[in-house]
C-alpha cells in the first residue's frame, strides 16, 4: 500500500471535550491506511470558536469534526451545507472541496447503521418513539423518516422542541405521522405500548444518580411484541433504560455503533478512503476500557 506523503491534520471542535473517543479510532484508522496525519482535540469556548471560524479559510486543518455545543453555530461559518444537515439543523463533520468547507451530517447516517447493520432493525412501516428533542434527536427523527417509518413521537420535557422537530420534519416527510408530547404523560405511556422501536436520544443514563429516561413498569413484557430499545449514550455500555428492556426480554443496542459508523463517514469525506471500519471499533473498545468503562 503505497503511503500518502503530505502530512495532514485533523481534529475535533467542542467545549467540553475531555473524555472523547474520536482520536482514538481516527488515530487508528489513519496507521491502518498509512494516511500521515493526526487527529487532535480542540475544545474552545464560545467566544474562541467564533473567533477561529471567522478566519475559516485560513485554518490549517483539512477537515474535521464539531460536537456540543457548536453543531448548529458552525454552520454560518461554512461555504456550504449539505441538504440533509441542512433540515436536521445541524453539522457534525466538516470535509474540503477544494478551498471550500462543506458540512454534513453523518450522525444521521450512523445512526441508521448501527440500527440496521449493527441492530437488524428495519424502520419501514414502524412505530418509533423518541425521548429527547435535541440535536441528536433531530438526526435520528430524520433518519427514520428517510427509511420510511409510518409513525414517530417525540417526547421532551419541553414539549416546544418535540413540536419544532414535528413541524420541521411534516414538511420534508409527508407520509409519516409525527406526534409531540410531554414526557412523563399518558399519552408518552401509550405511545410506549404500541412503539416497535424506542430510542433514549438523551443524556439521561450518563450519570448514576440519573433519575430512569422512562418508568420501568412503562416498559410492556416481551411475551406481547419483541420492541427494539436503543440509547445513544455508549458509557455506561448498558444504561437503566436498556437494563429495565432487557429484562423484559427486549433487543437492546446501545450508541458505541452509532459513534463508530458517523466517524468512519466522516474519514471517508475527508480522505476518498474506505474506512477500516473493524478496527476503528477495536479502538474504540479499547479506548473505552481505559476510561474504566
Amino acid at each position: 500500500m503505497k503511503k500518502e506523503k503530505a502530512f495532514k491534520l485533523y481534529g475535533i471542535f467542542g467545549h467540553p471535550l475531555s473524555h472523547t473517543l474520536s482520536p482514538a479510532m481516527h488515530e487508528a484508522a489513519f496507521r491502518t491506511l498509512e494516511i500521515d496525519a493526526n487527529y487532535i482535540v480542540l475544545e474552545l469556548a464560545p467566544t474562541a470558536f467564533k473567533k477561529l471560524m471567522s478566519q475559516a479559510s485560513k485554518l490549517s486543518l483539512s477537515g474535521f469534526n464539531v460536537t456540543v455545543p457548536y453543531k448548529e453555530i458552525v454552520m454560518g461559518y461554512l461555504d456550504s451545507v449539505r441538504p440533509e444537515a441542512r433540515a436536521i439543523g445541524a453539522v457534525n463533520t466538516v470535509f474540503k472541496q477544494g478551498n471550500h468547507w462543506v458540512g454534513t451530517n453523518t450522525d444521521m447516517e450512523g445512526f441508521l447503521m448501527a440500527l440496521m447493520k449493527d441492530g437488524g432493525f428495519r424502520p419501514s412501516g414502524k412505530k418509533a418513539v423518541i425521548l429527547g428533542a435535541g440535536g441528536a434527536a433531530r438526526a435520528v427523527v430524520y433518519g427514520l423518516s428517510r427509511e420510511g417509518v409510518r409513525e414517530i413521537l417525540i417526547a421532551d420535557c419541553f414539549p416546544q422542541k418535540a413540536r419544532k422537530i414535528t413541524n420541521d420534519m411534516g414538511k420534508l416527510f409527508k407520509r409519516v405521522d409525527y406526534q409531540a408530547a410531554l414526557a412523563g404523560t399518558p399519552e408518552v405511556k401509550e405511545a410506549l405500548q404500541k412503539a416497535d422501536v424506542i430510542i433514549n436520544a438523551t443524556p439521561i443514563g450518563l450519570k448514576s444518580q440519573d433519575p430512569r429516561v422512562i418508568p420501568e413498569e412503562w416498559i410492556p413484557r416481551s411475551h406481547a411484541k419483541k420492541v427494539f430499545f436503543m440509547d445513544l449514550i455508549y458509557n455506561p455500555s448498558m444504561t437503566p433504560f436498556l437494563m429495565d428492556a432487557k429484562k423484559k426480554g427486549h433487543k437492546t443496542l446501545n450508541g458505541l455503533g452509532m459513534l463508530l459508523y458517523q466517524g468512519a463517514r466522516a474519514l471517508e469525506h475527508w480522505t476518498g478512503r474506505k474506512a477500516p471500519v473493524a478496527v476503528m471499533r477495536q479502538a474504540l473498545l479499547q479506548a473505552l476500557k481505559g476510561q474504566g468503562a
